[in-house]
């Protein structure tokens, strides 16, 4: 019950802007976007728009854990324009 409170913060590739967002969401914007096991949600950065944010490691809606290398981000995630 209490994940429902947690929040992930994403930190911009680029310039390293960072945003904390409510697991909540996340879950449902996974939800939204149909993500599988392996797809990961990135936002494109709303400081600079040149960058990606990276989240820290959680947990999915789907329950696999969900780590994210900045080096190299996974090419079939969907990359969240707007936030």
């Amino acid at each position: 019950m209490w994940s429902w409170f947690k929040k992930v913060t994403y930190t911009c590739t680029h310039c390293g802007a960072q945003q904390r967002i409510p697991l909540r969401r996340i879950h449902f914007f996974e939800r939204f976007y149909e993500l599988h096991n392996g797809q990961e949600l990135l936002i494109r950065c709303p400081a600079c728009r040149q960058g990606l944010q990276i989240p820290t490691p959680y947990r999915a809606h789907t329950g696999h854990s969900v780590v994210v290398s900045p080096e190299k981000p996974p090419k079939n995630a969907i990359i969240h324009e707007h936030y």
